[in-house]
């Protein structure tokens, strides 16, 4: 009897060993995982601060994608991030995938980001671009690179789009930047506002320029527009041209009347004057214009007319309201 218990004692014994055995064998595994999550983030933390856009780039499993090579052309120079700083918050790895998240801060917003990783061929990767991709489609440079034109990647990616043909993609000009302050040109904005002018790049997928926003992100997108936009000498002239563009027949011009031309004539605004303002989406419209009624042009006050502007990447567009000729007032 008391053999039989020195036997079932001897099972017990060795049963919490094994159990024991497990735990520290997935304890030491679970620390090491956490140990390399760290080190990436780290690492990760280490070249966004420092600017190594090209390593970042590589570090992105996308580099690897005929899709999407052709980007590779599009990466900025190396340079150290200016005006944000990066630090490693936390991090979860399994054995194959899993995610690090780092602390971002400039002198007016702080924020964190996550990255999705995986492991390939024995190094871990990200799954996501840690490049901001800035697809102008037109000239421009950030920190006096140039931006080439990038061909067109296939399905449906970019860089740029054709929205008359469904959005297809089209070559276009495109560069990508590491998150941080930059100096930016863009051609379509040189009679606009001085330039180059500084913005700050925010941790984003993608690139917008919206003088009507303020700097900043908004989803995927960063608004790489100046915190007080610096008007070029040519702005009122910029303006008034805008209001004279003559595209009536697509009714996207400010003579093209809320839209449709209802049977009437364009609105003639060679008499308009423009002063600017502080405010570069609120210049002061003054002098005449002509409005067309009934059998002729009639004078009228081009202060009172209902206008708003449109600045972007593209340049600057009118967009007039006339009541006189919608019913919408007199």
């Amino acid at each position: 009897m008391k053999r039989l218990e020195r036997v079932i004692a001897m099972a017990a014994a060795l049963l919490l060993l094994t159990g024991c055995g497990t735990t520290s064998a997935q304890t030491t595994t679970q620390s090491a995982l956490e140990n390399e999550a760290a080190e990436f983030g780290e690492n990760l933390a280490a070249l966004l601060n420092s600017g190594k856009s090209k390593k970042l780039f590589d570090l992105w499993t996308g580099s690897d994608d005929l899709d999407t090579e052709p980007l590779a052309d599009a990466v900025m120079p190396g340079a150290k991030a200016k005006g944000i700083k990066w630090e490693y918050k936390s991090g979860d790895f399994s054995s194959q995938e899993g995610s690090v998240t780092l602390k971002w801060t400039t002198t007016k917003r702080h924020s964190s980001r996550e990255y999705k990783v995986k492991k390939v061929d024995g190094e871990w990767r990200l799954e996501d671009n840690p490049l901001i991709q800035a697809a102008i489609c037109s000239p421009f440079s950030v920190d006096g690179t140039d931006a080439p034109v990038v061909e067109a990647l296939e399905g449906g990616l970019g860089p740029c789009h054709d929205y008359d043909n469904g959005g297809t993609s089209k070559e276009g000009q495109i560069l990508l930047l590491v998150p941080g302050e930059h100096t930016v040109s863009v051609d379509a904005l040189k009679n606009i506002v001085k330039q180059p002018y500084k913005a700050m790049a925010y941790p984003a997928y993608s690139v917008e320029i919206d003088f009507s926003l303020k700097p900043g992100a908004r989803e995927d997108g960063t608004n790489l527009v100046p915190d007080k936009p610096v008007l070029a000498s040519g702005y009122a002239d910029a303006v008034k041209a805008a209001f004279l563009e003559d595209d009536s027949s697509s009714c996207e011009s400010a003579q093209c009347i809320n839209g449709e031309t209802q049977d009437q004539r364009d609105n003639l605004f060679d008499g308009i004057t423009v002063t600017p303002t502080d405010d570069i989406m609120h210049p002061i419209i003054g002098g005449t214009y002509q409005h067309w009624k009934d059998d002729g042009y009639y004078q009228r006050d081009a202060s009172k007319l209902d206008w708003d502007l449109t600045i972007n990447e593209k340049g600057i567009f009118a967009n007039v309201y006339d009541n006189e000729s919608t019913g919408l007032g007199s």
